[in-house]
């Protein structure tokens, strides 16, 4: 028996892409973290729009519990998985919509929305919101395969899911993405830029 899916399917080819950029990402995550360079509850309206978007329902259980916990309220939560922005305070507007953009573009952001996060954010910022998407695709493209996996486990296969996707997408997270954390953190000692969208040169 198979079933329609809604949402964002994601490949094998697109997940390998997806984890190079969270590993690239993943030193601007914690220099972010270590100097409280970012507002928490603004990283996760940044994650559960992004969630939204992918339609991953693992990934907005996690985030709900650690959005409730940095101090969303369960109205403002709701609103944002449903894709409002009444809620969502002005000045972290435009980095919602790039976020909503970056989801549905599958990663692939016009150059214009890159230079308009810049302008409103700063280089510096900019690069750790694009850290931050990075991050919660790894997560949500995981998050979705095993969901997958579970409805074929049920006989519920979802059109157009293969099951190579929904195996290799999760095993790889868990052994190719940490060996890709620690390359490009050698990498990085040599001054290579850590955000494919924003260069240091931009």
């Amino acid at each position: 028996m198979t079933q329609l899916f809604n949402k964002r399917i994601f490949t094998l080819k697109e997940h390998i892409n997806i984890m190079s950029r969270a590993a690239k990402s993943i030193n601007v995550l914690f220099y972010a973290k270590r100097n409280k360079l970012f507002n928490k509850k603004f990283k996760e309206r940044i994650m559960l729009a992004v969630t939204e978007v992918n339609g991953c329902q693992l990934c907005s259980y996690v985030h709900t519990k650690v959005a409730l916990s940095s101090g969303m309220n369960k109205e403002e939560i709701k609103q944002i998985l449903n894709g409002s922005k009444d809620d969502i305070p002005e000045s972290e507007l435009l980095a919602i919509l790039f976020a909503q953009h970056y989801a549905d573009s599958h990663e692939s952001p016009d150059k214009s929305a890159v230079s308009s996060l810049v302008a409103e954010y700063g280089k510096d910022k900019a690069k750790i919101i694009c850290a931050i998407l990075s991050f919660i695709t790894l997560t949500t493209s995981m998050g979705i395969s095993m969901g997958l996996f579970k409805d074929r486990l049920k006989f519920k296969r979802v059109k157009g899911s293969k099951l190579i996707n929904e195996i290799s997408i999760p095993l790889l997270s868990i052994t190719v993405f940490p060996v890709l954390v620690v390359y490009y953190k050698i990498k990085s000692l040599f001054k290579v830029s850590q955000c494919d969208l924003i260069p240091s040169n931009t």
